[in-house]
């Protein structure tokens, strides 16, 4: 924990919640604190602010219920920060850009402020420090990777690396000294930053190779009517779980991607058909595109393309 690196060694002065909002809004902009209980009097917090180099800070200590900052508050005060907040005492969890991360001591979280935000304390004791970082300074450092909410995963030695930087500058009393190690701090967050974006490229690439390969297959056998989703996967090496995420990205499950891809084959078939002997067909097709039950393929023929599979023959609309 940084809690014995505090540059002030004496508890600070708790106050109430009206002047600890009225502090909030002068370090970090408007957000809004809301108490742990209703109509509760007792001193809810407290702010020091420091500097860290030329970067501010603050260590703030809270019991409030929580804190937002909402989309109403972003557009009257756009934010010209990220806040790089690392927990020193207590627990609090951190709702940002659909996701939502509980930070205990030592954690480390990169707050976007142009983006609502939501810190639930539940009138837990939490201490934090948060160290401002200007938001176009990072934007040029580390590119749009920084923005939306990053969380330096618990388990990763990088996080350890931060946060004895980070304690080791708030020691510093030689500016020299704290300007270079504010630098180590953003190499190193610059380091995690990057190493994120690669796993991320590498699992979005074996994502699209095995979505790729899913939809060959199914192009391949979607006229064996015993091809499924379940031999699909097994055929990829993968279980009918990843098969499943794979596919959401297209909206559909592997069973109705394989369905659609049956029916979708039938119409063009049927179009270029005469109407000569419709029904035989339409039978005709049906088996040749996978499908073994009849009732079924003109049940979902008529779903998909709202009319019966016997008056696409023949159409060429």
């Amino acid at each position: 924990m940084l809690s014995h690196l505090r540059l002030s060694q004496t508890e600070p002065s708790l106050v109430h919640l009206d002047e600890l909002q009225t502090q909030i809004t002068a370090s970090c902009g408007q957000y809004s604190l809301e108490p742990k209980h209703t109509d509760n009097p007792s001193l809810q917090g407290a702010i020091e602010p420091f500097m860290l180099s030329r970067y501010e800070a603050i260590s703030v200590c809270m019991n409030v219920g929580q804190v937002t900052r909402s989309e109403r508050m972003i557009r009257q005060d756009p934010g010209d920060h990220l806040y790089m907040l690392v927990q020193d005492e207590g627990r609090c969890v951190i709702e940002q850009n659909d996701k939502q991360h509980t930070l205990f001591p030592g954690d480390i979280f990169v707050v976007d402020s142009t983006q609502p935000s939501r810190f639930i304390l539940n009138g837990n004791a939490s201490r934090q420090v948060s160290i401002h970082l200007p938001r176009e300074e990072m934007l040029h450092r580390y590119g749009k990777a920084i923005t939306g909410g990053v969380m330096v995963e618990h388990d990763d030695p990088l996080r350890t690396a931060l946060i004895a930087v980070v304690a080791k500058s708030m020691e510093e009393g030689m500016p020299d000294s704290c300007a270079r190690l504010m630098d180590s701090t953003f190499d190193l967050l610059g380091i995690y930053i990057d190493g994120r974006e690669k796993q991320k490229s590498q699992s979005e690439r074996e994502k699209q190779g095995v979505l790729g390969r899913a939809l060959s297959l199914i192009d391949r056998n979607f006229n064996d009517p015993t091809f499924d989703a379940g031999q699909l996967a097994v055929k990829l090496g993968v279980s009918s779980r990843t098969l499943q995420r794979q596919f959401q990205s297209l909206g559909e499950s592997p069973t109705r991607k394989l369905i659609n891809t049956r029916l979708d084959n039938a119409k063009a078939l049927l179009m270029g058909m005469s109407q000569r002997d419709a029904h035989r067909s339409v039978t005709k097709v049906a088996y040749h595109c996978g499908f073994s039950d009849l009732s079924y393929f003109y049940k979902e023929f008529h779903k998909r393309f709202d009319m019966a599979p016997g008056a696409m023959v023949n159409c060429r609309q």
